[in-house]
């Protein structure tokens, strides 16, 4: 499985490369074994001046999965700005290595580092019981990792799509149930998982993501109910096509129109993410062009659906590939 995923896909920071291919269209606002884990009811905001928040005796981090690279990377760099301390959470390698030693450098706060697969079963429960065993104290919980592919449905098989639906949906859902009592207990605090802009669109050639992304839109809406009251505000971010890697920049330099420069940086997404997060921002859409395509797509029948979804694609069929 893990020789299939290198072959037809990279593990991404959620950067998202799913709508990028048909971006042509204003503000709004993660198995079975996981669910055994004994709930914690342990262990404030890692709150600064600068951006509004209030200051708490204990210190607080911000745990970012899938941070090493893409938008993960952006969203760790641009928190560490900000004076937030930083817990990494991604796949164990020179990059992962690399970020915890810069952020050390660079910015005055503290910053710790896990390597692990997020694909493999109950690594959720592995994350979750590093922080315990360190006595981290999490108050904002940024749910990025995931995995894209790009190709038709029966290219890709069974076995990745349990590991792209175990990533993106899965991962998510169990981190969070892991962590909630922890976020209560250190309430003011934050969830913001990553979807896609993609989760709104029908896309062939990513059906699989773009329905993970739908779930993750979904659910984080629905947090965000039943968390008000807790303490917890939940957001979900959701950006177009995005630089992220060489893989989704290829496709990127393909595309024609508004498509093309709808393309943001990382650090941008990450800009925008860390600021509507920390404002409590339900729905957060980066880029004027981003935006106005979600808010047409509310309004245009279904068949101009299609037809704008089938001109993108066709711009970048030489970029499929499968494993």
């Amino acid at each position: 499985m893990q020789e299939e995923i290198n072959k037809g896909v990279e593990y991404i920071a959620d950067q998202n490369y799913d709508v990028q291919d048909l971006e042509p269209m204003v503000d709004d606002e993660v198995m079975t074994k996981d669910m055994n884990v004994e709930e914690c009811d342990a262990t404030k905001f890692n709150g600064y001046s600068k951006d509004g928040l209030p200051k708490n005796k204990n210190i607080m981090y911000t745990l970012i999965t899938g941070a090493s690279s893409g938008i993960g990377k952006a969203l760790a760099l641009e928190c560490a700005s900000r004076g937030m301390n930083i817990l990494l959470v991604a796949l164990p390698g020179e990059e992962l290595n690399i970020l915890e030693k810069h952020i050390h450098e660079c910015y005055r706060i503290k910053c710790h580092s896990f390597g692990v697969d997020l694909s493999v079963h109950c690594s959720s429960s592995a994350v979750y019981e590093w922080v315990k065993k360190h006595d981290y104290k999490v108050n904002i919980l940024i749910n990025n990792v995931g995995v894209g592919s790009k190709g038709s449905f029966g290219q890709l098989s069974p076995d990745f799509y349990y590991t792209q639906i175990h990533l993106n949906v899965m991962t998510t859902c169990i981190l969070t149930r892991l962590f909630v009592n922890d976020l209560k207990a250190n309430a003011p605090a934050h969830i913001m998982n990553v979807g896609s802009l993609g989760g709104f669109f029908m896309l062939p050639d990513k059906i699989v993501y773009s329905a993970t992304k739908a779930f993750v839109y979904a659910f984080s809406q629905g947090l965000r109910m039943e968390f008000e009251p807790l303490g917890i505000t939940v957001s979900v971010l959701c950006p177009g096509g995005t630089d992220s890697n060489e893989k989704t920049t290829a496709i990127n330099k393909d595309l024609k129109g508004l498509a093309r420069i709808s393309i943001l940086q990382p650090s941008e997404v990450a800009s925008v993410a860390i600021d509507k997060m920390l404002k409590g921002r339900a729905r957060i859409i980066p880029g004027f062009i981003n935006k106005l395509s979600y808010h047409i797509s509310r309004i245009v029948p279904e068949f101009v659906h299609r037809m704008l979804i089938a001109r993108a694609f066709s711009h970048v069929k030489k970029h499929e590939y499968s494993s």
